[in-house]
């Protein structure tokens, strides 16, 4: 991502040519006028874009958090992923669907907004997707600028910010080739780069890795009881009955929420649930697609799968 004045003044005072994508193929002129407002625009306190509110139930990952914010603050970046540490200033999370790599970094996002000037969450999914992502910077920053640029320019700019103030940080979420962070990475050093990943390899030269487990027993227990009896206090069988459920289901966090939300939707107890999971178990064997008896109905819900299968929402 290469950013070149297009004379010889300084960079703010004329057209510049910006690269958005990391082969420097697509060079887009930004204007001086819109230049002149990526420097001197100043983003409003804790501005930002996250995709959804962390109000849901959030359990067992202190020390991950602590660990996140440590890496970040002084390396730089980071990655949730396989964990491989070289010098850098990005940070990545991976780990396997469903373990809560997103909600960590989610929450990462919402507890330490104020120690910075933007927090920009980025679909990561494609070299596309980021540069859309990097668009609608512009459009939050320089909204009557935007209405006048495509998608490439409003990135162009939004490149052009990032690289004129400090203090920001960036989370790109669910990247398919770290490779594609290269380019974003390598240029844009003003700020923090946090990644979540599925993909366990490929960033030792990208950015250092944090591996993302499952839960502990205890904690995976009290995250289902703080869904399946919100507002309640659990009695030591109700307890005992998740722990149960949470060890058949690998402590897997996704698995946990989907189980404990239909519990507390349907009343269902957990050792009930437990059993009928226990079906969907046994007919995973011989079906492709495992299903579980509604209690007392003549329905098929969705229940959770064991962890190394799809993990189905459950009706």
């Amino acid at each position: 991502m290469r950013v070149e004045a297009s004379g010889e003044r300084s960079i703010g005072a004329e057209s510049i040519g910006v690269a958005i994508s990391g082969d420097n193929a697509r060079i887009v002129v930004l204007p001086a006028q819109a230049v002149h407002w990526a420097h001197t625009v100043q983003a409003p306190a804790k501005a930002g874009y996250l995709p959804e509110s962390v109000s849901g139930v959030f359990v067992g990952r202190e020390r991950e958090l602590t660990e996140l914010r440590g890496m970040l603050t002084g390396q730089g970046s980071a990655a949730v992923v396989q964990s491989q540490q070289p010098p850098s200033r990005a940070r990545a999370i991976h780990g396997l669907g469903g373990v809560g790599k997103s909600t960590l970094a989610l929450h990462y996002a919402d507890r330490y907004r104020s120690e910075y000037t933007l927090v920009w969450w980025i679909t990561a999914e494609s070299p596309e997707s980021i540069v859309t992502s990097l668009a609608a910077i512009t459009a939050r920053l320089c909204p009557q600028w935007a209405q006048t640029a495509g998608t490439d320019e409003r990135a162009a700019w939004a490149i052009t910010w990032l690289q004129a103030h400090p203090d920001w940080l960036l989370i790109f979420d669910n990247v398919e080739d770290p490779a594609h962070l290269r380019p974003y990475l390598g240029t844009l050093d003003g700020g923090q780069h946090l990644a979540t990943s599925r993909k366990a390899t490929g960033w030792h030269a990208i950015a250092p890795a944090m591996t993302l487990g499952l839960l502990p027993a205890g904690e995976a227990t009290d995250l289902l009881c703080a869904i399946a009896f919100s507002g309640r206090t659990p009695t030591c069988d109700q307890r005992g009955a998740a722990r149960r459920l949470a060890e058949d289901l690998g402590c897997l966090p996704l698995a946990l929420e989907q189980a404990g939300a239909y519990a507390y939707r349907t009343g269902i107890g957990l050792d009930t649930y437990r059993q009928s999971l226990g079906l969907v178990l046994d007919e995973a064997v011989t079906s492709t697609i495992p299903s579980a008896p509604s209690p007392g109905s003549g329905t098929r819900p969705s229940l959770p799968s064991p962890p190394a299968t799809r993990w189905p929402s459950p009706s």
